[in-house]
């Protein structure tokens, strides 16, 4: 095989490099040079005995230097032994200056009141087939714990998003017939908004699934698994246990796989414990007594969400509308969805509306009382804006946006009058079409933005539409048809 051969710059390049502290590995990457060759290239100073140099250098600066003041090994390199590559340096460094080993870390054990505290957690679950394709769902796996018995339940779901979250929970409390004042939640989304070491933001829902079951959420601390150890102990016995224990089953629905679950965690929680001699259950008994009443009705689920109150004093919640005091115009909201109704809150959160949710698509549901007196209505800038508008952009229109923003609540069609004005500026209708469109709206009184939008780009695609108009003719005129029927009467 053909030596390989380098220029005498390349030469250069690589030993310049190597001063700089790369790595054989990173030089070699770099200029596709292979590693034997950099070998070659540096064999001189390879080969230079370590006697020569070590013993100018003072280790015990250079471990002050790297473990006490955080200097990397190749800052040091450069600074103590620069006429020796860095692998060489770092070589010797390895065995001149040993980090030191870390003293012991102290651990205390934990004792849990009973009672207290729920620690809950998901993982990875089991898979679920199905039984006409053969597709395989990945499974997740939930677990809650009381720390102080270890009494354990335990459920596979489908996912982790915020009913499945809040639905477990409910049925993990009636398997352990209370409620603990305290649950200690992983960080996933559902159960925090936003992690934080101190200041943990608790998804608002959740929060009101907490104050409704009469517990109070303490978010476990980011990459500390230790302050929900129960929980991460337990679901170690029960990967090792259960999911062993079915590795060759085939499950083919979630029902099923609970199921032989179920029959599972009876038995997990009446084995005895080497450590207390009995079982989960039997500390149970006693720590039982110490548990919350469960809730007389069952959590609703809702929805939180932010919106801005637009000036027409409405606010859009899933493509709907609705109004809210024309105080808050301008100003951003909380919105409580739930299955019935639409809650509106500032962001003291006191109360400011409550509607009933309405169903479809583009529905408005508007209290009279949220629009300020015509006079002021009339006064306000966008209703004076959009007339301003109206007025450029043609008669029809500006007709058509009088009528709209007239009566005793002129910000009630302020939305679609924007969106009318709107369209002038959108391509490719122009205020002529535009003003045609208003025309047919006002004549047929179909005044909806989807009516005036199509009649618009009809007008500019096939121009104006043709009117059949029919002839007229005197009383007494004489008609060809009618000669013509007198003649056919002649010849027969």
């Amino acid at each position: 095989m053909a030596k390989e051969r380098t220029s005498v710059r390349m030469q250069a390049q690589i030993r310049k490099m190597s001063e700089q502290g790369y790595s054989l590995r990173g030089i070699a990457r770099a200029l596709r040079v292979s590693r034997k060759t950099i070998r070659r290239i540096l064999g001189v100073l390879e080969s230079t005995d370590p006697a020569q140099w070590t013993e100018a250098v003072d280790w015990e600066y250079v471990r002050k230097e790297v473990y006490g003041k955080g200097a990397t090994i190749k800052q040091i390199h450069r600074e103590v032994a620069p006429e020796v590559t860095y692998l060489s340096f770092w070589r010797v460094f390895r065995d001149q200056v040993p980090r030191q080993a870390s003293p012991s870390e102290v651990t205390i054990r934990l004792h849990h009141k009973p009672g207290e505290k729920t620690q809950i957690d998901f993982c990875d679950g089991l898979p679920i087939t199905d039984r006409a394709t053969g597709k395989t769902t990945l499974s997740q796996f939930f677990l809650g714990v009381l720390p102080f018995s270890s009494y354990t339940f335990g459920e596979f779901v489908l996912d982790q998003k915020l009913p499945t979250f809040i639905g477990v929970q409910e049925r993990m409390f009636v398997y352990f017939g209370g409620v603990t004042p305290y649950v200690v939640v992983d960080n996933l989304k559902s159960g925090v908004h936003r992690a934080h070491l101190y200041d943990p933001d608790v998804n608002p829902t959740y929060c009101d699934f907490a104050n409704h079951m009469g517990f109070a959420v303490l978010p476990a601390r980011p990459y500390k698994a230790r302050d929900k150890g129960s929980g991460e102990s337990n679901i170690g016995v029960i990967q090792r246990d259960f999911f062993q224990e079915v590795r060759n089953r085939t499950f083919y629905s979630l029902s099923d796989l609970n199921t032989a679950f179920r029959h599972y965690l009876g038995r997990l929680n009446h084995a005895v414990m080497k450590d207390y001699g009995i079982s989960r259950a039997q500390r149970f008994e006693g720590e039982k007594e110490g548990l919350r009443d469960l809730p007389s009705c069952r959590f609703e689920l809702n929805e939180w969400r932010s919106a801005k109150v637009h000036p027409d004093c409405h606010i859009q919640v899933e493509k709907n509308f609705y109004s809210v005091p024309f105080v808050y115009v301008g100003q951003k909201v909380r919105v409580r969805m739930t299955e019935k109704l639409i809650e509106v809150f500032n962001e003291d959160s006191q109360p400011v509306a409550v509607h009933v949710r309405a169903k479809g698509i583009g529905k408005f549901s508007t209290f009279d009382s949220h629009y300020p007196e015509a006079k002021l209505s009339v006064a306000r800038f966008e209703v004076r804006h959009g007339k301003d508008q109206a007025q450029r952009l043609g008669p029809h229109v500006e007709k058509l946006v009088e009528e709209l923003l007239s009566g005793q609540h002129p910000l009630r069609h302020l939305r679609r009058v924007q969106g009318i004005l709107r369209l002038g500026k959108t391509y490719p209708i122009t205020p002529k079409a535009l003003d045609h469109a208003c025309h047919r709206a006002l004549t047929f009184r179909k005044t909806r933005l989807a009516y005036i939008k199509d009649c618009a780009l009809f007008f500019i695609a096939h121009g104006y539409k043709p009117h059949m108009v029919s002839p007229h003719r005197q009383p007494d005129s004489l008609h060809l048809h009618q000669m013509a029927s007198q003649n056919d009467e002649e010849v027969r």
